[in-house]
């Protein structure tokens, strides 16, 4: 049975984003394996310490009056 010209286009823009799709997901385990075996693993975060509720309704109480 032939195949008509849409059912090749279709087939071969299938395939294309097939390959990307692994290509993609390829380069992202690559990627997660080396920056996983690096020694210098940055875990600090720099953030502010979170308030207490209670210290943070204080201070709104004495602010207000």
């Amino acid at each position: 049975m032939k195949t008509r010209i849409g059912d090749r286009i279709l087939f071969i823009l299938g395939m294309s984003l097939c390959g990307v799709f692994v290509f993609v997901l390829v380069v992202g385990v690559i990627v997660a394996l080396v920056t996983s075996r690096d020694g210098n693993k940055r875990t600090a975060i720099d953030s502010l310490p979170m308030q207490d509720h209670e210290g943070a309704t204080a201070l709104k109480a004495a602010s207000d009056e």
